[in-house]
């Protein structure tokens, strides 16, 4: 077959394009998918002053989305013009620029989401003069005219993308439009904690948050109370800059990114500098591919920052990017250092003060409609197959240590003139030894088991081992349809955010295949009543969190089947054996005795080794025996 070009195409004239032509191309950069609708709208409600905002979206937004604030409003002139490209109230010179200090400036939004929906705008600045209703379809002129509505702005966008199919038949499907969505109002639900918000999908309360002074407790609404047990304060501070916010121990983290959220001066960003800032704080304290939970706020002047870098507005550019994240990974190891979580006493006293200050009196809350977050007793230790697991142990010592200064090692020298002597045998991966032919002499640092044979020694790594017997285990049980499930005596609570949740919802069946009976309770709130045995005694509201954590937000009905592999290998790891624990003789003989009747006793699911070998002739040589 063959490719023949096209005759070069004859040029038309330059001319200026028609408005409803210039704002289907602007709608291309600032609306992607519903999501970006419901961004831009929140975000002018937000600097319109609003207090309350409600966002009710029908089929992930595809088909309606209605945004309603309490918020200034506008008077008819102004609604007229707000759909004009760059009609803004927010900026006036050049100058402005380089000062912003509202979510909004260009002037974009509306025009652009007009241009590729059905819009119906009612408006009013002062309800006892009257507001104003605008209607367009597909950025054709506007129709006005003059009603009564209270003091605000109500927006209502239908059938999105309706004159364009091409761009709508790239939408996804609902329950993923709709988690995007989900992650939009968590963000300005984090970055404003006194706005009540208030999110619904098809009739369904997915939000519905308490307006509060403590950032805390929004994090607690949104994410559990479970979590806020793990975080760690966040206080960094100098003459330009200004850092508060959360992260999390790093006995806790997550398989990806999803719950990491940074925000400057209340913006929401996805900044690779303050990320990896984050991380260098971490230094090496996470475990490989694993993520810490985030929330971060840096206050700074607008000046010395540029938001005008992308049309979403989700990338920013510093001027003094170093100073940035110098602050941000000290702040971070200083947090991590001094390890004080937060106190779950002082933060219910701080409710009940706040409250009788009487914040929000209108809704006359009480105490107990605040997240509970008194900390649970855990156990010192749990029960894996026949071997014993430590739960995980207060960091804040080891922390200490190692982020002090570092004393200067000094050598120890040797026979052969005062050099240090240095032991450079590298170990051999193992591959095809049998560990019966070995006998167990115990373990090095109650983590690595060693063994002695006639070919040299062999050093087991019993977290990889046991990682491995557990994978093939629940592989096999899964294959030939016999996973025992254990039902729970007490049903586990497990609160997931608003966007995990509508990415959990569509696999409850598909999970309870797995082993895990999961049910909704509430509105984010699921109850999990059962899980495979092999899962016994483990963190099961861990295993579920890690679980949610795998799904993609680009889901498909086969998305469980697609991660059947990663989702094994995460339970495997989770309930595995951790290093640091002492095992027994016979504890000893029977994971060698389960590792060599795997199929692939070698290497983990993750490809790790399982064991090294250590050659009796290289050690000979060594001590100059041969």
């Amino acid at each position: 077959m063959s490719i023949q070009a096209s005759p070069e195409r004859q040029l038309n004239r330059i001319r200026i394009l028609p408005d409803t032509l210039a704002n289907q191309i602007a709608a291309g950069e600032v609306v992607e998918r519903p999501a970006s609708v419901v961004k831009e709208l929140i975000e002018n409600a937000i600097d319109a002053g609003a207090t309350r905002i409600l966002i009710d979206v029908e089929k992930g937004g595809k088909d309606f989305i209605k945004v309603v604030d309490n918020g200034r409003g506008m008077s008819g002139d102004d609604a007229k013009l707000a759909f004009s490209r760059h009609a803004t109230s927010k900026i006036v010179s050049a100058e402005d620029l380089e000062g912003i200090l509202t979510l909004g400036f260009r002037g974009e939004a509306l025009p652009s989401i007009a241009s590729v929906a059905k819009v119906r705008l009612s408006t009013a600045s002062d309800e006892n003069q009257g507001g104003t209703l605008a209607v367009y379809e597909g950025g054709a002129g506007g129709a006005f005219k003059d009603i009564a509505c209270p003091r605000g702005t109500t927006i209502e966008v239908a059938q999105l993308f309706y004159n364009t199919p091409a761009r709508r038949k790239f939408l996804k499907g609902d329950s993923t439009e709709f988690s995007h969505i989900a992650q939009v109002v968590t963000h300005q639900a984090l970055a404003y904690p006194r706005i009540h918000f208030n999110l619904k999908h098809n009739g369904r309360e997915i939000i519905n948050t308490l307006p509060a002074e403590q950032f805390l407790y929004r994090i607690a609404e949104l994410f559990g109370a479970e979590l806020i047990k793990e975080l760690v304060k966040v206080e960094a501070q100098t003459p330009d800059y200004k850092l508060d916010g959360y992260v999390s121990s790093p006995i806790y983290t997550r398989a990806n990114r999803s719950a990491q959220y940074c925000f400057i001066n209340r913006r929401f960003v996805r900044d690779k500098v303050i990320l990896h800032a984050t991380q260098q704080g971490y230094s090496h304290l996470l475990p490989k591919g694993r993520h810490p939970v985030i929330f971060l706020d840096l206050t700074m002047d607008p000046k010395l920052l540029d938001v005008n870098v992308h049309p979403s507005k989700a990338e920013v550019r510093f001027a003094f990017q170093q100073e940035v994240h110098r602050l941000v990974s000290e702040g971070v190891r200083n947090a991590l250092s001094r390890n004080e979580k937060v106190d779950p006493v002082a933060l219910e006293s701080v409710a009940e003060e706040e409250l009788s200050f009487g914040i929000d009196k209108g809704r006359g809350l009480t105490p107990s409609q605040y997240p509970s977050i008194h900390s649970q007793p855990t156990p010192s230790r749990t029960m894996v197959d026949d071997y014993f697991v430590p739960s995980s142990r207060d960091i804040s010592g080891a922390l200490e240590t190692l982020y002090k200064p570092h004393e200067k090692a000094s050598n120890v020298a040797g026979a052969s003139g005062g050099k240090p002597i240095h032991y450079d045998q590298k170990p051999t991966p193992v591959s095809s030894l049998i560990f019966s032919e070995f006998e167990p002499l115990g373990q090095l640092d109650n983590s690595f088991i060693i063994l002695q044979g006639k070919k040299g020694l062999v050093v087991v790594d019993q977290h990889v081992a046991h990682e491995r017997i557990l994978y093939e285990r629940f592989k096999n049980a899964f294959k030939n349809k016999r996973i025992e499930v254990q039902q729970l005596l007490f049903p586990v609570p497990v609160e997931f955010s608003p966007a995990e949740s509508e990415l959990l919802i569509p696999h409850l069946e598909r999970l309870k295949e797995l082993g895990m009976e999961v049910e909704l309770f509430g509105n984010n709130e699921f109850i999990l009543r059962s899980v495979p045995a092999i899962l016994k005694n483990n963190d099961h509201a861990q295993i579920l969190r890690e679980t949610v954590g795998l799904l993609s937000s680009q889901q498909s009905p086969d998305i469980i089947e697609e991660k059947f592999e990663d989702i094994l290998i995460m339970m495997s790891c989770r309930n595995a054996i951790k290093v640091n624990h002492p095992l027994g003789p016979d504890q000893i003989a029977k994971l060698l005795s389960d590792l060599e009747q795997t199929e692939m006793p070698f290497t983990c699911p993750h490809g790790r080794p399982i064991a090294l070998f250590y050659d009796i002739e290289d050690l000979l040589k060594k001590f100059l025996r041969k």
